[in-house]
């Protein structure tokens, strides 16, 4: 006998001739090579009850809706505690990436991102609007086939993998990284900014999504810093990001771009822009709101105490950094 794999559609073809033929369940399974008890399981599970008879196509469909159902259950719903840390983090704004990252550093590597993505939108994730709390949701899933990237029209990139050890290790202060948050259909936008260590958050409101003028208001905010409180800034790879030369050039601070859909590379931002949609939700007017309401959301996020600052604000930690800069060594 073979040791249990599951049955073939061949193997269905075989036991539909089989009996045909008028040979019994211990027949079918010696000439197979299967165990009587696994023949009679599978006759029996996918028997077709309109035509009282065993089907070979309709066994092959029946078999794989069940396998597609258990592999859904697998991942979640057999883990209850699993799955509720899962939604917990999903309603604070982490992407599924993150949270299938910091899960697979914690030993849960059987757990992936589409497995998160899929339970979003699942029916019971539609029933409780799970996708509002994505970065970037939409009404239904993109075919994965269909998303192109466009990082090669982004002159002279620097990829993630040169930047220095301690920005990736949050060993200093004044490295950041950047992002686009998008409203209104995607016509309107934030753009933010998140300092890696103290999680203190910058928010600008470009016009346009255009590089040039991105490039702009990133010289002119973080050129009012210190050097060293600035010192690197890692991008996704939006176009809006293209003129990252002249910001290196402008203001001396380095750009890198993390890896093409690895939001995870850029957690601390992808972090506080979901915290950002709770007080903005993505069907906000952006272009209605004005500086000064913009500037006290900003405000408020920042003077909320982190549990991963030692319950310190944003704010705070931000401060202490300045002066240690601005203090005679």
């Amino acid at each position: 006998m073979r040791e249990y794999n599951q049955i073939k559609a061949e193997e269905r073809d075989e036991i539909y001739r089989l009996l045909s033929l008028g040979k019994t369940q211990a027949e079918i399974a010696r000439s197979l090579g299967r165990n009587k008890s696994t023949i009679g399981r599978e006759i029996k599970r996918n028997w077709h009850q309109m035509f009282d008879e065993y089907l070979p196509d309709t066994a092959e469909r029946k078999a794989a809706k069940r396998k597609a159902k258990g592999r859904k259950k697998k991942y979640l719903d057999r883990d209850p505690d699993l799955k509720s840390k899962i939604l917990e983090k999903v309603q604070m704004g982490w992407s599924p990436d993150i949270i299938a990252g910091k899960l697979r550093d914690g030993g849960n590597g059987y757990l992936t991102k589409e497995s998160i993505y899929q339970h979003i939108y699942s029916l019971e994730g539609r029933k409780q609007n799970l996708r509002q709390y994505l970065p970037r949701a939409h009404r239904i899933r993109r075919k994965k086939n269909g998303r192109k990237h466009n990082k090669g029209t982004i002159p002279n990139r620097v990829d993630i993998t040169l930047r220095p050890q301690a920005v990736n290790e949050r060993l200093e202060f004044g490295h950041w990284e950047g992002d686009s948050v998008l409203y209104k259909g995607h016509s309107q936008r934030l753009a933010t900014q998140v300092e890696r260590t103290t999680r203190y958050l910058v928010v600008l409101k470009p016009k346009t999504n255009k590089a040039k003028e991105r490039a702009m208001l990133i010289n002119r905010c973080f050129g009012k810093l210190p050097q060293k409180a600035r010192e690197t800034i890692t991008f996704d790879n939006g176009l809006e990001f293209a003129d990252h030369q002249h910001i290196t050039k402008n203001i001396g601070t380095k750009v890198y771009f993390a890896k093409p859909y690895s939001s995870w590379q850029r957690g601390s931002n992808e972090n506080v822009n979901g915290i950002l949609r709770r007080y903005l939700p993505r069907n906000t007017a952006i272009n209605e709101l004005t500086g000064q309401q913009l500037s006290a959301i900003v405000k408020t996020i920042n003077n909320r105490p982190r549990k991963i600052l030692n319950y310190r604000t944003p704010t705070e930690a931000f401060t202490q950094e300045l002066t240690k800069l601005e203090s005679p060594q």
